[in-house]
């Protein structure tokens, strides 16, 4: 499929323009012209390379940091800290992480040969067959969620396995369907923290308020961060028939609405911890929250009073620094 119409990056103040924007590893981009091939060998990846691949592992390690926190809130206070108990919890949770990460490509191996940045993935481009992958993801399914079910981590490992099987099952063909898969996906891509919560305190079935206001925030966080990234590739998403919102939504007019949203709703929620009455947090994290939501907030507005992909990609690099710095803040100034 070739290219979006140009009428399809216009929005009804005026055409979305480039100016002078530098193309970066993020953005899919044509290859120059050249006078003739050139060919250069590239090492194929090896098998483990390409395993590795599958796991996504800077996803893996962005859920285990995220319920590493949730656990540490999860320990109550002036209890000894349970290192063995954080050590069997991260190693579940990343396994599990790793098997709907196998599992959602397995699902799009098709679409994902489809598009620039995701043609080369080992199942995309045929390197791994699809039993293979299949029965690897379900290895890593029955370790993790067995890992912490021996452990008497038993809501942990119904939430780990809920995880998997929301992302593979329900968000992954979603996304051939609806715009909506965006926030059927920001469910399973929230619950880590609870995840570490509850593995801190297993004798607890109802989790503490801390847990639910890190899932709302991740929650939350999830919407501008994703639609950022659907429009730097809404080309890429097309090409592969995929309905998300900025290739179903061609003025971007929703797209942005959606992002400015989340972005205002962000600020009350992320400085919530902080209220005497929630207790989470102090006052050093009501100002590092509402300094990172206001500046959040700001390429929010930046990006619909001018969509263009530089201003996306800053957005997102935006919500690459908003969440870490806020979960630190939470950690360090615990009430």
């Amino acid at each position: 499929m070739s290219r979006l119409a140009d009428t399809s990056r216009t929005l009804e103040h005026g055409p979305v323009k480039d100016d002078g924007y530098t193309p970066s590893p993020f953005d899919p981009v044509d290859a120059p012209a050249e006078a003739g091939p050139v060919e250069k060998y590239v090492k194929p990846p090896s098998a483990f390379a390409d395993y590795k691949t599958l796991t996504k592992p800077r996803i893996t390690r962005m859920v285990v940091i995220t319920a590493a926190i949730g656990f540490v809130l999860g320990v109550a206070p002036g209890a000894a800290f349970p290192w063995l108990t954080l050590f069997v919890a991260m190693v579940g949770t990343a396994l599990s992480c790793m098997a709907a990460s196998v599992f959602n490509q397995v699902l799009e191996h098709d679409t994902d040969a489809m598009m620039e940045r995701t043609k080369d993935r080992p199942l995309a481009a045929g390197r791994v067959g699809l039993r293979p992958a299949m029965w690897f993801g379900s290895g890593l399914t029955v370790a993790g969620v067995g890992l912490l079910a021996v452990f008497g981590l038993y809501l942990a490992a119904a939430l780990c396995a809920f995880t998997i099987a929301s992302y593979a099952l329900i968000y992954t063909p979603l996304k051939r369907r609806s715009s909506v898969a965006l926030l059927v996906g920001a469910v399973p891509g929230a619950i880590p923290p609870m995840i570490g919560y509850a593995a801190a305190a297993p004798e607890q079935w109802l989790l503490g308020p801390a847990a639910w206001l890190l899932f709302a925030i991740m929650f939350v966080w999830q919407v501008p961060h994703f639609l950022a990234i659907a429009w730097l590739y809404r080309d890429d998403y097309a090409r592969a028939n995929l309905a998300m919102l900025p290739v179903i939504d061609p003025t971007g007019l929703r797209t942005f609405r959606q992002t400015l949203i989340g972005c205002l709703l962000l600020l009350p929620l992320g400085i919530l911890p902080s209220v005497p009455a929630v207790g989470v947090a102090g006052r050093w994290y009501f100002a590092a929250a509402m300094l990172c939501g206001l500046g959040f907030l700001a390429f929010g507005v930046m990006l619909v009073l001018r969509p263009t992909r530089k201003n996306a990609r800053r957005l997102f690099l935006a919500s690459l620094i908003y969440l870490p710095v806020v979960l630190t803040v939470m950690l360090i100034d615990r009430a």
